[in-house]
Parts: C-alpha cells; structure tokens; sequence
C-alpha cells in the first residue's frame, strides 16, 4: 500500500472516530441532563390529561344521569299513556252502553210505557163515561166531575213522553259523536305510544354506549394515572438503554481509532523490502554457517599439532 495513503487513511479514521466519541460523550451528557425536564414535562401533560378524562368521565356521568331521568319519564308517560288508552277504551265501551240505552232501552220502554197508556186511556174512557152516568143517577152518592178525565190526563201524560224520545234520540246522537272522537283520540293515544316505545329503545341504546364509554375512560384515566407515579422510572430506563447504547458505540469507535493509530505508526514496508530481508538474512546464514566451519577445521588443526 502507498505509504501517503495509508497515513491518509489513518489520518481519517482517526479523526472520525474521534469526532464520534465526542459526539456521543456530547448526547451522553444530554441524555442525562434532559432526563429530568423530560420527565417533568411528561408528568405535566399526562396530569393535564388525567384531568381532562376526569373532566370526561363527570360529564359522561352527567349525561347517563340526565338520559336514566329522561327514560323513567318516558317510561312513566308510556305507563300513563296506556292507561289513559285503557280508560278511553272503557269510556268507550261505557258510551256504546249509554247510547243503546239510551237510544234503544228507554225509548224502547218509552214507546211500551205510550202503548200502556194508550190502552189505558181507552179503558179510563170507557170508566169516565160510566162514572159520569153513575154521577147523574140520584141516591147513589156518586159526585165524579174532574177537572181533567182520566182518559185525557192519561193521553197528555202518552203526549208528554214524545218530546222526551226526541231528547233521548239526541243524546245518543251526541254519544255516537263522542265515542267515534274518542276513537280517534285512542288512535292518536297508540300512535304516541309507538313513538314512546322508540324513543325509549334509542334512550336504552344510548345509556349502553354511555356506560361502555364509562369503562374506556375510567380505565384509560387509571392507566394514565399510574403511568403520572411510574413516568421517572421509565424515563430513567430509557436514559439507561440509551447510556448503555452510547458506551457500546464509544466502544467501537475507540477500537477504530485504535486501529487507525496503529496503522499510523506501523513501519512502511513494501514487497521489495521484504525479499531484500529475506535475501540479507540468508546470507547471514551461510556466513554464519562458513565461520562455524573455519572454526572446526581450526580445531582439527590444534588436535592434530598436538
């Protein structure tokens, strides 16, 4: 490798790595100096929603109450409205009754009573005449002189029963009016009925999603509230993985840099160099080996002198 661009390289590694570790040792620091306001802000907001689910769960109660009270009255006026239903059915009925009675019974007993007197008055004829010719006999002690014979006070009492047929023929006229507006109103009583019972089904509906509203926010606000007490420690976990991810990180780029440190300060060497070495140090050897040669026949020699 070229030497300048080794350097290079190291050069860069180097500087990188240790732009690295300041930055991370720089959020480090603020991971640590924030913790605190974060968790106060935190804290803050989910009080501020707490107390707005609260706020919520009050007005929800409101409204259960408010629809509870409009059901039992519209369960009292659907109660109130049968019952007059009922009682308009049996005026009915009672009017039905009082016509006939009065339409048919009593001039039925009315034309009876004018047939009874009409033959009654026929009988009282026949008794004021015989009467009258008594009353004329001498001795006989019979003074019979009415002012109104028999005969006729029973015709005029017959005369005096017809206006009353009329009186009672418009009086079942006047039932037969009122039972058939009585109708009509027993029609209008069911029609708001009807429209009862379906206001009371959409009220019992909407008192349903109410409670079950109800229940998604008061357990929404306990888990809010629970997450106001435990938000330091979460937040102190979260600064803790963070810690632990910024050394790790510092940790990798030390090991870079190292390298680049070594890389920087390892000696420059090339493949000429090398087989130089190596060459150089074969020769070496075999001086080497040629002294210890000399010096064994060195040693035969002085053993031979001797």
């Amino acid at each position: 490798m070229n030497p300048t661009l080794k350097k290079t390289i190291a050069v860069l590694m180097v500087c990188v790595t240790t732009i690295g570790i300041l930055l991370s040792l720089f959020f480090l620091v603020q991971t640590w100096r924030i913790r605190q306001p974060v968790t106060d802000k935190l804290q803050s907001a989910l009080i501020q929603t707490s107390s707005l689910l609260q706020t919520t769960v009050v007005g929800l109660d409101v409204i259960d109450q408010v629809v509870t009270n409009v059901y039992s009255s519209t369960l009292y006026i659907s109660d109130s409205t049968n019952a007059l239903a009922q009682t308009i059915e049996n005026t009915d009925q009672f009017f039905e009754s009082a016509g006939s009675f009065m339409g048919e019974g009593i001039n039925n007993t009315i034309t009876n009573t004018q047939r009874t007197l009409e033959s009654a008055q026929s009988s009282a004829f026949v008794i004021d005449n015989i009467l009258t010719t008594l009353s004329k006999v001498p001795l006989i002690g019979i003074n019979y002189n009415p002012s109104v014979p028999l005969s006729t006070a029973l015709g005029e009492v017959s005369a005096s029963l017809d206006p009353l047929q009329e009186s009672l023929k418009g009086f079942q006229d006047n039932l037969v009016s009122t039972q058939s507006n009585l109708q009509v109103f027993v029609d209008q009583l069911e029609i708001l009925e009807q429209n009862i019972a379906e206001i009371n089904q959409n009220l019992a509906s909407s008192q349903a999603v109410i409670e079950k509203y109800q229940t998604q926010v008061i357990s929404v606000k306990a888990w809010v509230d629970k997450a106001i007490i435990s938000m330091p420690t979460w937040v102190t976990t979260m600064c803790v993985i963070i810690t632990i991810f910024i050394l790790l990180l510092i940790l990798v780029q030390a090991g870079i840099m190292l390298q680049g440190i070594y890389l920087f300060t390892s000696p420059n060497t090339s493949l000429k160099d090398i087989r130089v070495r190596e060459t150089s140090a074969k020769d070496t050897g075999d001086i080497e080996t040629s002294v210890k040669e000399t010096g064994e026949i060195e040693i035969s020699a002085k053993e031979t002198g001797e």
